[in-house]
């Protein structure tokens, strides 16, 4: 399998909750995997949309936009039964067809936002 499409299978298959593939079976590293399954126990209905990929080599960039319920705790933030969207880019480095390394940046403040778990400060006009 590519690069390309062993990113593509863990989006779908691991991290989006309409996947069945278990994370161990494309994840190597274990810091990742226990993001992953943190992620997924905060957000059980997490969907993901991919709307680019580029791959070179081991390497695949990736944008996205997730959506999910917030079910259980999420960055010290119980749970508010409260749905969020919020575009991801990513970049993931593949080894023997399994994720081995993952640059992730979420739009945090925005998924907390929605959440109520933190609140938009007000700007002040000059």
């Amino acid at each position: 399998m590519d690069t390309r499409a062993t990113v593509l299978r863990y989006l779908t298959e691991v991290l989006d909750s309409r996947g069945a593939v278990r994370p161990e079976d494309l994840i190597s590293d274990e810091p990742i995997a226990r993001g992953v399954a943190g992620f997924r126990a905060a957000f059980p209905d997490l969907q993901v949309e991919v709307t680019q990929v580029v791959a070179d080599g081991d390497l695949a960039a990736v944008h996205l936009t997730g959506r999910g319920t917030h079910r259980g705790v999420f960055l010290g933030c119980p749970p508010t039964g409260r749905s969020w969207e919020a575009r991801c880019t990513a970049i993931y480095r593949v080894q023997g067809d399994r994720i081995a390394q993952a640059w992730v940046n979420w739009d945090l403040l925005s998924v907390m936002e929605q959440l109520g778990c933190v609140e938009r400060a007000r700007t002040v006009s000059a």
